[in-house]
């Protein structure tokens, strides 16, 4: 089978919803493939995977663990969001396009009324002259992430919904800050609130409490994430700057420039949830609550 450009990978629990069909049939190309999973309903007709209840971050894990890799780039999507551009513009074609010039490590496609862009303050003319820009953090409703990147950084190390994918973002802006993009050609629109955040099961993790664990490990404290206004700031400081259209091959090398990969939480981290991770849980979420309680941090 000869490699293709990308896939889009998506999750939920609604049948037959027509933003979905229209994203299959979009995205079914000589050159790119749509692959969804069902988190709550077994006879989805447009899911390649079912797997009943598993968390946001299982979810996209799974995905990522059980699709063929014979993809340049995996491309995560919230089920409730659409593709959109200029008139006339073959949206598949031009993601090829786009992912073949820039050759980010990992991204995102710009959404106006997202958090992470609306304090930059950016006329659409201007975001227009520039086609795509450097990015620390974005919401995860849409996740470009390079092979070589996601063998690395995948599966997820904490599960739950919020946050959990912050490590990625955090990690890519920290070895190769000018290889994460947001792209203005492609654009997303959402359509309304998902709900997978609202399952508190054993092995979820609280929003501050996955960037606390998280954090734990990182070799240089004084970059860490704790809030939104962290990642704004940051995104605000790099806006500046022009992305970098050089090849990478992202490794575990490079993950071990910031991250202690040598931690036990690292290292037992499954897709769905382990029995040594849901074993370990209980600590970890001690010591979540006692630094908040002692020192007031992690609370948003």
């Amino acid at each position: 089978m000869a490699k293709k450009s990308f896939c889009i990978l998506e999750q939920g629990k609604i049948v037959n919803e027509p933003c979905t069909i229209e994203k299959r049939e979009m995205f079914t190309t000589e050159f790119s493939d749509f692959y969804r999973l069902n988190w709550d309903t077994p006879d989805d007709p447009n899911a390649f995977i079912h797997e009943k209840g598993v968390t946001w971050s299982e979810g996209r894990s799974l995905l990522y663990e059980k699709v063929p890799k014979d993809y340049d780039y995996y491309i995560f999507i919230d089920d409730d969001v659409l593709f959109q551009a200029d008139e006339g513009v073959d949206i598949p074609k031009k993601i090829k396009e786009l992912l073949e010039e820039y050759n980010p490590v990992a991204g995102t496609f710009y959404d106006h009324k997202s958090w992470c862009f609306i304090p930059l303050n950016r006329t659409d003319e201007e975001l227009n002259r520039r086609k795509c820009f450097p990015i620390a953090g974005y919401d995860a409703e849409s996740q470009i992430v390079s092979k070589s990147f996601a063998d690395v950084m995948f599966p997820a190390i904490y599960h739950g919904a919020h946050r959990t994918d912050w490590y990625l973002q955090w990690v890519c802006h920290q070895t190769f800050p000018l290889k994460q993009m947001a792209f203005y050609d492609i654009r997303l629109l959402n359509l309304r609130s998902g709900g997978h955040s609202k399952f508190k099961k054993a092995q979820h993790c609280e929003p501050t409490e996955a960037t606390f664990l998280f954090n734990r490990h990182v070799k240089d404290k004084s970059s860490i994430l704790k809030t939104k206004d962290d990642v704004i700031q940051n995104n605000i400081d790099i806006f500046k700057e022009t992305v970098d259209k050089t090849p990478i091959n992202f490794t575990i090398e490079d993950l071990k420039k910031v991250y202690n990969i040598n931690n036990f939480d690292f290292k037992i981290r499954k897709s769905l949830a382990s029995r040594p991770y849901l074993y370990r849980r209980p600590w970890n979420r001690f010591w979540w609550k006692v630094t908040r309680k002692l020192t007031g941090e992690y609370r948003y």
